[in-house]
């Protein structure tokens, strides 16, 4: 558990905001040192011991490094911000290449925005320690668990302490994590505010991953702690943040390396790659007429919202399937009332999560056993009918945890569908031969984070 989710303060204090009107920054350290009025601090202050220095790269790059030497247990800073300027933001984009020097171990990077703070000087205002107290929105990075295991998460932040209830992350789907990425904070909106992660492989490269959209309300949050019911943050401070995990003997410290740190507000907001990540259905109903299923019986339904096993966010689509009984296939298709451009952004993959459902054979059986072999199929048809049909083997319908199916869109292409009117997606299970389940047995396919993105690129 992260430091900012352990924090309970004891007094609720106004924050004090700092700014100017809204504009845009940015600092690559160019010629070894900081090209912004830029100013660090952290929680808590006590040491002395955290340090950010330039550092030289290879082919003259510089970065920016935090360094933090002292465990939080004998007073070392738990935390460490920098804010590049005193520029308030309302609608913002807050990027930086990160982990420059490949050589993050347990610890947290993070991006701010919409942020704000005070120096509480000698902690009797918080009634902790001394040091910067912070509201906002926060994209991390997450490293706790080691480069392996990487992951983004949102937070909202009040006086330090997380309010989050549940999660809102996504897992990158490589292992090889110990390198640079490019991170991306996205805050628009003001009632609603959207709040969105990325990560890229490089500035201006393709995207490997992005968070389910956090959408912040004035009212009760599903997300949000059931003791919270924090207003919206409408404008405020972005920067850069380092976080030291000290709960299980990781390292004491910190290490993190940052290089093109900017804060922009002149965007426009890019089309959404996500073709459906099932969080906005309500109930069965309402994910039972977007996805139909291909069962003729109208008194027996086969696509249901699922709230337990979900790869991100709080929903999946679970669709049940008994292929002893004719049609011999079960599938559910969405069907697109405009149809959609497939190509837009250059994107060249659709990538699907899926979950099957194994239990070992000395396992004693629940009510739905384990999954029998039998194919998971993809279609994809476009508004003129032509149909592009992909198919997984057998066995992994048994998976007992999630996997990505990326389908190259040019294989898509070659069957003759037109990618830019993409007009129904279909997700099955079955070759329309009887399966080997018996009786009134269901298995289970979940499907969760329905996207397009980008093939693996050569560094």
């Amino acid at each position: 558990m992260s430091i900012l989710k352990r924090t309970v303060w004891a007094a609720m204090i106004a924050a004090v905001w700092a700014g100017a009107a809204s504009a845009n920054w940015s600092d690559s350290f160019d010629g070894g040192k900081l090209n912004l009025s830029w100013t660090f601090v952290s929680f808590p202050q006590v040491t002395g011991t955290f340090k950010q220095t330039i550092t030289p790269g290879e082919a003259g790059n510089y970065y920016l490094t935090f360094t933090e030497t002292t465990p939080v247990a004998k007073g070392g800073s738990a935390f460490a911000a920098g804010f590049g300027s005193t520029e308030k933001f309302k609608d913002v984009r807050v990027g930086a290449t990160l982990n420059l020097a490949g050589d993050t171990r347990y610890n947290y990077y993070g991006l701010m925005a919409r942020g704000s703070y005070f120096i509480d000087p000698d902690g009797k205002l918080t009634g902790v320690a001394p040091g910067f107290v912070a509201d906002g929105y926060i994209l991390h990075i997450d490293y706790s668990d080691g480069p392996a295991n990487l992951k983004l998460d949102l937070e909202k932040v009040k006086m330090n302490q997380n309010v989050m209830d549940k999660n809102i992350e996504v897992t990158v789907p490589s292992v090889l994590n110990a390198r640079s990425y490019y991170a991306e904070l996205e805050v628009v909106g003001a009632g609603p505010v959207y709040v969105t992660g990325r990560l890229y492989e490089f500035k201006g490269g393709p995207l490997v991953v992005q968070t389910p959209t956090m959408v912040d309300t004035d009212a009760k949050d599903p997300w949000e702690d059931e003791k919270k019911q924090e207003k919206v943050y409408k404008e405020g401070l972005c920067g850069i943040f380092a976080q030291n995990e000290q709960g299980d003997g990781e390292p004491a410290g910190f290490k993190c390396t940052w290089d093109d740190v900017s804060a922009v507000s002149d965007f426009t907001s890019s089309p959404s790659l996500v073709i459906d990540d099932f969080e906005s259905y309500a109930d069965n109903a309402q994910i039972g007429a977007a996805w139909v299923d291909n069962i003729p019986d109208a008194g027996l339904d086969y696509a249901f919202l699922d709230i337990t096993t979900v790869y991100q966010g709080f929903k999946a689509l679970r669709l049940e399937v008994q292929n002893q009984f004719e049609p011999y296939t079960t599938e559910a298709t969405r069907t697109f009332v405009v149809p959609q451009d497939w190509t837009v952004g250059g994107t060249d993959v659709l990538s699907i999560m899926f979950h099957g459902y194994y239990r070992d054979a000395d396992q004693a059986d629940d009510k739905y056993h384990c999954n029998v072999e039998q194919p998971l199929y993809v279609k994809v048809a476009d508004d003129a009918g032509k149909e592009a049909t992909v198919t997984l083997p057998p066995y992994v319908v048994q998976s007992g945890s999630w996997h990505s199916w990326d389908i190259p869109l040019a294989d898509v292409a070659a069957a003759g569908v037109d990618l830019k009117i993409v007009k129904k997606l279909t997700i099955g299970a079955g070759d329309g031969k009887a399966s080997a389940q018996t009786g009134q047995d269901i298995d289970l396919i979940y499907v969760d984070y329905i996207r397009l993105g980008f093939l693996p690129q050569a560094q």
